[in-house]
C-alpha cells in the first residue's frame, strides 16, 4: 500500500485523515475503538517513519522493529515536544536553537548526540537533561531526531518572524589602531568565531554562532561579519563595536551565502527548502527564488554586479542580475558543476561534477565552456588556490579521493603537473609572498610544494599523529596559520619564510581561518604582482 494513502505527513495528520472511523464518543465501543486506533496509528507511523524502513521501495513494509522500535518514534516525539520543541521548533526546523534533522546532525554519531542531550553544551543555552531523562528516554529522543523529514517548508513569514536586529544606537567604536585588512577569523567547528588581530595574534573577541558552514563573509567596507550556519541562521557582527547586532533564520539547511559588491544585498542558498533567499543589509526579506534542483552554492560577481548559482543535480549556471529585478540568465553546461571556483579576476569559473572525469573552464566573456582538463579523484575546486607566475594565472587543486595535487595553467588551459601527496586532503593555499603551495593531506602532515620546481619541498608535522588542516596566511603572507583539528586542538602559526613555528594557541576543532583581505579581495595582490612582473619583464 502506498504510504501516501495512509499518511498525511505526520502522526497528527494521520489521525485526522482516518478520524472518521470514530463516530460518537458516547457509543459503548468508543473507548475500546479509540485505544485500538491509537495503537494502529502508532504502528503505522512507527513503520513508515522508521529511519530503517523506506515506504514505497518496492519491497513492501516490514515489521522490522516490532514491538519496541515502532512505538519509539511516537515516544521520542512526545519527549521532544515536552523538552525540545520550544527551542528547536515543533517540526525540528530550529528556532533559537539549531534544526534537528539528519542533514544538520550528519557530523555527529548517535553516541555523541546522546552525550549532548545528557550533558548539555558549554557556552550555549543547551542544558543538561541527565537528571530529567533516563538513558532509554535519551535513546528514543536520538532515534526521533534522526528520522528524515519530507516536504520541508520555511515560509516568508517564518523568515521574518525569526529576524532579530539590535536597536540601533550610537555605540562608541572599541576597535581602533587595528589594521582591519589583517583581522583573521578563527572558526571552531559547530561552536564559535574568534576575531583575532593578525598583526600580533591576540584575540579581540569571541562570539557563538552554532554549526557555521561555508565560511563567514566580511562586508567590503570591513565593518561587518556575516556568519552562516548549516541550519539556516545568519548572524551579523559589528567589528567596530565587537558585538553581535542581528540574526535571521532563512531556511532549515543552508549551503552558503554571498554579499553584493555594495554590501546592500545578502543572498543565501538553501538545500531545505530548495530556494535562494535575498535579504537587505538589515535582514529584511527582498526576494525568494524557488528552484527544483539541489543548489551547489551561490556566489557574488562584483565586476558584473550579479549573483551566480550552481547546482549539484542540474547542468546549468544561473546568473541573477539584482539590478534588473533579479532577472535570471540560465547557461547550459556539459554536466552539473557540483563544485566550482571563481578566478580572483572574475573572468572564468572552473567547475566539475563529483562523479565526472573533467574540470571545465567557463568564460564569462564568451558565455561558454572554453576548455577542459581530464582528471579523477573528485577535485575539491572550492578550495583551489591561485597565483601569478610570469604573467600567467595558475591554480592548484586538491582531490578528495586521490592523494594528488593538480597544477593548472589557466592562460594556456593545460595541466602543468600532478604531484603525489601523503594523503587525499581538502584544502590548498598559497600567497604571492611565499614560494610554496601549502597543502593539507587529511593526515598529520602539511606538505609544501615549490611553485618553481613543482615538487614537494618540505613536509611539516605540527602535532605528531593529529590531523593538520586548512592553511591561511596573514595579509602580507609573512605568517601561515595551520589548524590541528582535534577536540583539544590548536592554531599553529609558522613563519612562512623560514618555516619556524612562532606560536601555538589552543582551540577546539578549529575548522577554518579567514583573513579579511585574503577572503574579501583575493584578486588585489595578484593584480599588483602581475603589474610588477610585467614591469620587470619590460626592463629585462
Amino acid at each position: 500500500m502506498p504510504a501516501s494513502l495512509l499518511t498525511g505527513g505526520s502522526l497528527t495528520q494521520l489521525k485526522n485523515r482516518w478520524g472518521f472511523v470514530i463516530q460518537d464518543p458516547h457509543d459503548r465501543g468508543f473507548v475500546a475503538m479509540q485505544k485500538a486506533l491509537t495503537i494502529f496509528f502508532i504502528l503505522i507511523a512507527g513503520i513508515l517513519y522508521s529511519p530503517d524502513v523506506k515506504a514505497d521501495d518496492g519491497k513492501g513494509l516490514s515489521l522490522l522493529n516490532t514491538p519496541d522500535g515502532i512505538i519509539r518514534g511516537q515516544a521520542g516525539r512526545d519527549m521532544y515536544m515536552k523538552h525540545c520543541a520550544s527551542c528547536h521548533h515543533a517540526e525540528r526546523y530550529g528556532l533559537r536553537a539549531p534544526a534537528l534533522i539528519p542533514e544538520t546532525l550528519k557530523p555527529y554519531k548517535k553516541e555523541e548526540l546522546a552525550g549532548i542531550i545528557k550533558d548539555g553544551l558549554p557556552a550555549t543555552q543547551m542544558p543538561s537533561f541527565k537528571k530529567v531523562l533516563t538513558d532509554q528516554d535519551v535513546e528514543k529522543l536520538v532515534s526521533y531526531i534522526t528520522i528524515p523529514i519530507e516536504n520541508v517548508h520555511w515560509t516568508d513569514e517564518d523568515i521574518q518572524n525569526s529576524r532579530e536586529i539590535a536597536v540601533k544606537k550610537e555605540s562608541p567604536a572599541v576597535l581602533s589602531g587595528i589594521d582591519r585588512e589583517n583581522i583573521t577569523l578563527i572558526v571552531e567547528s559547530g561552536k564559535s568565531v574568534t576575531v583575532m588581530d593578525g598583526s600580533n595574534f591576540e584575540s579581540l573577541d569571541k562570539f557563538s554562532v552554532g554549526a557555521i558552514h561555508g565560511g563567514p563573509k566580511f562586508s567590503h567596507a570591513l565593518r561587518y561579519i556575516y556568519a552562516p550556519t548549516r541550519d539556516g541562521v545568519i548572524t551579523k557582527y559589528d567589528i567596530d563595536t565587537l558585538q553581535k547586532i542581528g540574526s535571521i533564520k532563512v531556511g532549515v539547511n543552508m549551503r552558503n551565502i554571498a554579499l553584493s559588491e555594495d554590501d546592500k544585498l545578502l543572498a543565501a542558498a538553501n538545500y531545505l527548502p530548495n530556494n535562494m533567499i535575498v535579504l537587505d543589509s538589515d535582514f529584511n526579506l527582498i526576494k525568494r527564488i524557488d528552484v527544483t534542483g539541489k543548489i551547489g552554492g551561490i556566489y557574488a560577481l562584483h565586476n558584473k554586479k550579479e549573483f551566480v548559482c550552481s547546482f549539484r543535480d542540474a547542468a546549468e549556471l544561473w546568473f541573477i542580475d539584482y539590478n534588473k529585478g533579479f532577472a535570471i540568465e540560465k547557461i547550459a553546461l556539459p554536466e552539473p558543476f557540483e563544485d566550482i571556483s571563481i578566478s580572483p579576476f572574475e573572468d572564468i569559473i572552473i567547475g566539475a561534477s563529483r562523479k565526472g572525469t573533467k574540470i571545465y573552464v567557463y568564460s564569462f566573456k564568451d558565455k561558454k565552456i572554453i576548455g577542459s582538463f581530464d582528471t579523477e579523484g573528485m577535485p575539491h575546486l572550492a578550495s583551489a588556490t591561485y597565483w601569478i607566475e610570469k604573467g600567467a594565472l595558475y591554480t592548484a587543486v586538491n582531490h578528495l579521493k586521490r592523494p594528488v595535487l593538480t597544477i593548472l595553467d589557466l592562460n594556456n588551459l593545460k595541466v602543468v603537473k600532478e604531484i603525489t601527496l601523503e594523503g587525499s586532503g581538502f584544502f590548498v593555499r598559497t600567497h604571492q609572498a611565499t614560494p610554496y603551495i601549502w597543502v593539507d593531506t587529511n593526515t598529520d602532515k602539511i606538505q609544501l610544494v615549490d611553485k618553481a620546481t613543482q615538487k614537494v619541498a618540505k613536509t611539516l608535522i605540527p602535532s605528531d599523529g593529529k590531523k593538520a588542516m586548512h592553511i591561511e596566511f596573514t595579509k602580507d603572507g609573512r605568517y601561515a596559520l595551520v589548524s590541528i583539528y582535534e577536540e583539544e586542538g590548536a592554531l599553529v602559526i609558522y613563519d612562512a619564510f623560514n618555516l619556524n613555528e612562532i606560536k601555538r594557541l589552543p582551540f577546539k576543532k578549529p575548522a577554518g581561518k579567514y583573513n579579511a583581505l585574503n577572503k574579501t579581495y583575493p584578486g588585489r595582490m595578484l593584480k599588483e604582482q602581475m603589474v610588477l612582473q610585467r614591469a620587470a619583464h619590460k626592463l629585462n
